[in-house]
């Protein structure tokens, strides 16, 4: 129960470890800790933790879920990289920042609601997370990493609630499936991501990101003019990419083959 912190390589490699109680004292648990305890399928950190080392559970491929004390304001580099059995995970609310190949290879999770105050996601969070499917940005994101979340293959819906463009780095959403996830923007900012790296998906609608209800679509929406992606105005469908605005103040980029 004295036990207050837990150092570097630890449990490092303890590949036939399943389950560990932590004291409630634990305020810091050190870099590579649990790192390639394969075996440990679950683990209850205590609320004091306040700090967690880089690569402190890299390749734990058993574990399912966690849940991170809300004393964690940022997740240090590779953290929880290759945590392919990791299906669902709670953040804190107080987190501000996750480093590069945070997540990465976790390929487990399915879906990903990052806190309110997360303003920047390093480079590689969230690489290969191939079976995430939506993923809801922050107001407040102002960066996102070169591939943070590239090869997320599975991704169908990406809604961002950033009135102001975040920069994105290079290649952020290489191998996702461009045309299949359709990316929500703020109302009034489409012509903002559109000419951004976000501009990678095909599909950008805006929708009111103060509303309650994120995905409601009204059934008399109808469409009020098209254009080409060089501004021209269109009589109807065009080969190509167009620009179609509608009644209900939303535009959509419409591929028409």
């Amino acid at each position: 129960a004295g036990i207050t912190s837990i150092g570097e390589y630890a449990f490092y490699g303890c590949s036939g470890l399943t389950s560990l109680t932590l004291p409630a004292g634990i305020t810091e648990i050190g870099e590579s800790t649990f790192s390639d305890c394969s075996g440990l399928t679950s683990l209850t950190l205590p609320d004091g933790i306040t700090s967690i080392g880089s690569r402190a559970f890299y390749g734990c491929s058993g574990l399912t879920s966690l849940t991170l004390p809300a004393g964690i304001t940022s997740i240090s580099d590779d953290t929880f990289y290759g945590c392919s059995g990791l299906t669902s995970l709670t953040l804190p609310a107080g987190i501000t920042s996750i480093g590069e190949y945070a997540f990465s290879g976790c390929s487990g999770l399915t879906s990903l609601n990052l806190p309110a105050g997360i303003t920047s996601i390093d480079k590689y969070a969230f690489s290969g997370c191939s079976r995430l499917t939506s993923l809801t940005l922050p107001a407040g994101i102002t960066w996102i990493g070169e591939s943070a979340f590239s090869y997320c293959s599975g991704l169908t819906s990406i809604y961002v609630y950033a009135e102001k463009v975040p920069r994105i780095g290079r290649y952020a959403f290489e191998g996702c499936a461009s045309r299949k996830c359709t990316l929500y923007v703020p109302k009034g900012t489409y012509d903002n991501y559109r000419l951004s790296e976000f501009g990678y998906f095909e599909n950008i609608v805006e929708f009111d990101a103060t509303g309650i209800d994120k995905t409601t679509t009204s059934t008399d929406v109808e469409e009020v003019s098209r254009y080409s992606l060089n501004g021209q105005r269109l009589v109807g469908p065009t080969k190509g990419l167009n620009i179609v605005k509608y009644s209900d103040g939303s535009v959509k980029k419409v591929a028409v083959e």
